[in-house]
Formats: structure tokens, C-alpha cells, sequence
């Protein structure tokens, strides 16, 4: 999770503007990580995840999709709001042990 977070926060740093702020929701059957930032987001937001897609000539275009592909083998997944503020939400399932799989909640 720190890994995903520390993407997250870089991401916010190069790209976003003003203020970055982090908020965890405890929901249900999931616990939430919210990192906003107040830049806008550039593009099809859909595809910001892709790998080799990069806002900056000096970018790998590696980091939001290493940061998805984490949230997945944590059983969870990361997700975008555009908008402003621009929020990148990590879900991550808590109270299922590793038996009953991934989280799949909505």
C-alpha cells in the first residue's frame, strides 16, 4: 500500500496544483485512500493508466499503471475522479481472508 501511495503522491507533486491532501474513508467492506490534488487532469482519463502514457517529456509513463497493477495484487483497485480537485481513490478490501479472493464490491 505505501508503494501505491508514494506513486500517488509523486504523481500529485509533478503534475497537480495548490494543495495535495490525503483522506482515508473507513467503508464497509473496504477502506479508502484519497490523494486530491487541484491540477487538472490532462487527457482521456480513462487511459491514464496505460503504461508508457505520460504527462511529462521526462516521465516513464510507468508510475499509474505500476500504481494500478499494486492495487490489484492487493486484492483492491485504484480508480480516478477528474475534476476538480482530481482524486485517485485506492479501495482496498479489509475483513475477507486470502480464501474468498479478490474484493468486488461497487
Amino acid at each position: 500500500m505505501s508503494e501505491v501511495l508514494g506513486i500517488l503522491l509523486d504523481n500529485a507533486r509533478v503534475h497537480g496544483r495548490g494543495t495535495v491532501r490525503v483522506a482515508v474513508r473507513d467503508l464497509e467492506d473496504a477502506l479508502a485512500l484519497d490523494v486530491s490534488d487541484e491540477g487538472a487532469v490532462t487527457g482521456e482519463p480513462s487511459r491514464l493508466f496505460d503504461r508508457g502514457r505520460t504527462g511529462d517529456v521526462h516521465g516513464t509513463g510507468i508510475g499509474l499503471a505500476l500504481a494500478r497493477d499494486l492495487a490489484v495484487s492487493l486484492g483492491g483497485r485504484l480508480s480516478l475522479t477528474s475534476g476538480h480537485p482530481a482524486t485517485f481513490t485506492l479501495l482496498l478490501p479489509v475483513g475477507q481472508d486470502e480464501t474468498q479472493g479478490a474484493w468486488t464490491g461497487g
